[in-house]
């Protein structure tokens, strides 16, 4: 590795959550693990409510209607073309806590590119296996030799609605159509960090975990250690998710039509990604 490799933890910094002990974890690891080529720090998380009220990112990104705190019912032409989007697109309410998350992840993605080399995203509640350099050292050597350009260290192995494909002896391949498998930690390349980038909806109508794995919107190739690189907390995530419970009337109708629509894309991405896979055998 002719350079060191940033390692950057998304942190909010008015968390309760302590970045000490995954940094001393960290740093131990590393003392340990012939691979030195790392460079470990910090990245102050945006905060999604403070963000929006600043007018920062998360302003600016914000959909009028997609998000939980100020929604607005739509006339019938906005509600048919938004029909027509969630069948082509993964579209859900954000909070702002998930905005923020988003923006946090979105930032990094521009800094990957800004710097032109590989970089390790991580979230802050995380514990690293024992291997977990080694694995990113790995995870770098996929990336830099174009199998991936993107390696996830973590993932949720969901027992339905995904597919798994074995990809040598430390891989697999996963897709799932109803997405958020977790961006707990991944190592993410200049060229997958730009086509994260370029295919980003303009609004984020969606977890940023579930554009991640949304393959067929960004075509950002990712691969997933057979065995995890990191353990994460049990514990609730700190992040809140968007709520619709108080939705009445027209509004929450149209919430389910929504999802309806979700559901008939799941649907759709689920058998292409089967009728693909058997073609790519096949040929």
């Amino acid at each position: 590795m002719s350079e060191n490799i940033p390692i950057y933890i998304i942190h909010l910094e008015n968390s309760a959550r302590d970045t000490a002990p995954l940094l001393w974890h960290l740093n131990y690891l590393l003392e340990k693990t012939p691979h030195k080529g790392f460079d470990i720090e910090v990245f102050n998380a945006v905060h999604g409510h403070t963000d929006y009220q600043n007018k920062g990112i998360t302003y600016t990104h914000t959909h009028p209607v997609f998000n939980d705190f100020s929604p607005h019912l739509p006339n019938f032409k906005e509600g048919m073309g938004l029909m027509r989007l969630a069948l082509k697109s993964r579209v859900n309410f954000q909070s702002f806590g998930q905005l923020g998350c988003f923006a946090s992840h979105y930032l990094l993605w521009q800094e990957c590119v800004k710097l032109q080399k590989p970089i390790v995203i991580l979230e802050d509640d995380v514990l690293p296996t024992f291997d977990f350099f080694e694995k990113c050292a790995l995870g770098l050597e996929s990336l830099y030799s174009n199998k991936a350009q993107m390696v996830r260290l973590f993932a949720l192995y969901f027992k339905r609605h995904r597919l798994t494909k074995s990809m040598g002896h430390h891989f697999d391949s996963l897709f799932s159509p109803v997405g958020g498998m977790g961006t707990q930690g991944y190592i993410l390349s200049p060229r997958g960090a730009q086509r994260l980038l370029a295919h980003c909806p303009k609004q984020w109508i969606l977890p940023v975990d579930t554009y991640i794995d949304a393959y067929y919107t960004h075509r950002v190739s990712c691969l997933t250690f057979k065995t995890p690189a990191l353990f994460v907390d049990e514990l609730v995530s700190q992040i809140p998710h968007a709520s619709t419970d108080y939705f009445k009337g027209k509004l929450k109708v149209f919430s389910y039509l929504m999802r309806a629509c979700n559901y008939v894309l799941k649907c759709r991405l689920f058998i292409q990604h089967l009728l693909f896979s058997f073609l790519a055998r096949k040929a």
